[in-house]
């Protein structure tokens, strides 16, 4: 396949930016090494490979960037996502909250976990403020813009519209087409997607970004919806130190 024809994709496209970011996301784990004695590199690979892991995914959103389709939302499209957005990330934290405060007994399938241990921690980077704001600003640049649009395309713009009506291409299939197959398959396989951990609280929220995508027909929603829930975690990370969540 040639660059033009590649460029010229819908599936590529809408699929093509997640998948790549998965496979940057199975190179560092496969990188990982034993971490005593090993250099930084080897030992904490995500250091090195999340910020060329953003570089490259953006670059690709920008490669096929024409074959977006994300119409201008109203006042009401844009609160109902940021509301969703809140509302999903509030549950997706609150178990491991509960249960570092007290509150309910570990239950690790439901995420009442402590998320203090591994994770990207930025301060692996020591006394270097320099390497250590560059860290955390590609760390937020990847979460929120990278991984809201990647995920976001794949999810609602390619999954969904291919199970929705399979008996045509996925990109002549209109937006939030309701299919009970393309609910219950986005669903599960965003749930499996993420640790064991996260896994109820990832089936809860692939539910609300549906129940975003249905109402306002629009993907661009559900972007917008995933941004505001991945900075207001990394807000609450940097704050709490919880470095297992990111």
């Amino acid at each position: 396949m040639t660059i033009r024809e590649l460029r010229s994709s819908p599936a590529a496209a809408w699929a093509g930016p997640l998948l790549v970011f998965l496979c940057f996301s199975l190179l560092g784990t496969v990188l990982e090494s034993d971490k005593v004695g090993a250099p930084l590199y080897l030992a904490h690979p995500e250091q090195w490979v999340y910020p060329l892991q953003t570089l490259v995914c953006l670059g690709l959103i920008a490669f096929w960037w024409r074959h977006y389709t994300f119409r201008p939302l109203g006042a009401g499209a844009a609160l109902l996502a940021v509301i969703a957005g809140i509302v999903g990330i509030v549950v997706w934290i609150l178990p491991s909250w509960l249960f570092d405060n007290g509150q309910v007994p570990e239950i690790p399938t439901l995420g009442m976990v402590s998320r203090s241990g591994d994770g990207f921690n930025p301060d692996l980077w020591g006394e270097n403020p320099a390497a250590w704001w560059g860290a955390v600003i590609m760390r937020f640049i990847r979460m929120t813009i990278v991984v809201a649009f990647a995920e976001e395309l794949f999810w609602r713009g390619f999954l969904w519209r291919m199970l929705s009506d399979p008996y045509r291409d996925f990109h002549q299939v209109k937006f939030a087409q309701w299919h009970w197959m393309a609910l219950a398959v986005t669903v599960l396989c965003f749930s499996f997607a993420h640790l064991p951990a996260d896994r109820a609280a990832a089936a809860f929220y692939a539910l609300l970004m549906a129940g975003v995508y249905l109402k306002t027909k629009s993907v661009g929603a559900c972007v917008l919806a995933h941004a505001v829930s991945n900075f207001i975690l990394g807000l609450y990370v940097m704050h709490t130190r919880q470095w297992g969540f990111w």
